[in-house]
């Protein structure tokens, strides 16, 4: 399959996923959580939460499999980030480097991984709603996007009956506490100034979920490598990697941060980086 391809699919999983979260945060008649409720279950806290095995062994079965494809396009607040990125890089392309690992980073990733799963083990759930990337998402839409929705549809509501068309009704539109309103533009701000300096920076210093599936991914079976015989050292690779995690010095890729995106793949000309297993990559040296 072509690498361009293979990162369409991804894009297209990300924007149908985002899309229908996205409405199922907004939606108040109930309709679309009869068709897409099922995208909100297979998020990886909610399937803990709700004690489903069977959806949290297949999302640690796929990581291990094909790495943080999860975060590149189940998660909301991942496909997000890369919506901002994509507007910040539309004057500037190739705007990415790589970052070496800084360990003040690493260990405020980790230490809010320790404390997320104290939260859930203690059911401390105003820690679990902050931190948890499903609910900030949700937070985000509902709370500031929400009312603007709902006004949108009352607007049209009102012309429509004015043309006999009762296609829609007017609903009342009540805002939550400023305390909630406040957390939410404070959650999107920071996952927004996050994504449109460093990409995927929120997701690789703050997420509990991207700590987690970060540890398995260095394991998985298939993942982006760099054949360094056939690498011309051009480093379109390292500046289309919204992770920061691909470094040219030694040609190796940092798996902990790297969310399976598919943009090196795509923009190097010499081959020299493939999404592939570990075995068919021995196969076809031989």
């Amino acid at each position: 399959m072509s690498k361009k391809i293979l990162k369409k699919i991804r894009v297209a999983v990300a924007v149908f996923f985002m899309s229908a979260i996205t409405l199922l945060f907004l939606d108040y008649t109930g309709t679309v959580h009869a068709y897409l409720a099922w995208c909100a279950k297979v998020q990886l806290v909610a399937a803990i939460l709700s004690v489903n095995a069977a959806v949290f062994v297949g999302l640690i079965l796929m990581t291990l499999l094909l790495g943080r494809f999860y975060c590149s396009t189940i998660c909301p607040l991942g496909v997000f980030q890369d919506l901002v990125s994509r507007f910040a890089g539309i004057k500037k392309k190739n705007r990415f480097s790589y970052r070496p690992p800084r360990k003040e980073f690493v260990a405020l990733r980790f230490v809010l991984f320790g404390v997320f799963t104290l939260a859930l083990i203690f059911h401390i759930s105003i820690v679990v709603v902050l931190l948890e990337p499903y609910s900030a998402y949700g937070r985000m839409v509902s709370q500031i996007f929400g009312p603007v929705y709902l006004w949108g549809n009352n607007i049209l509501a009102y012309f429509s009956e004015r043309v006999g068309s009762y296609a829609f009704y007017s609903v009342d539109v009540q805002l939550k506490s400023m305390s909630a309103l406040a957390v939410a533009v404070l959650t999107f701000a920071a996952v927004s100034i996050f994504a449109w300096k460093s990409g995927r920076g929120y997701c690789n210093t703050i997420c509990p979920v991207g700590a987690f599936l970060g540890l398995l991914a260095k394991y998985s079976l298939i993942k982006p490598r760099i054949d360094k015989e056939k690498c011309g050292n051009c480093g379109l690779c390292a500046k289309n990697c919204k992770s920061a995690c691909i470094d040219l010095n030694v040609k190796e890729i940092d798996y902990l941060r790297c969310v399976a995106c598919f943009n090196c793949t795509s923009v190097c000309s010499k081959g020299a980086v493939n999404y592939n297993a570990t075995i068919l990559r021995k196969e076809s040296q031989t």
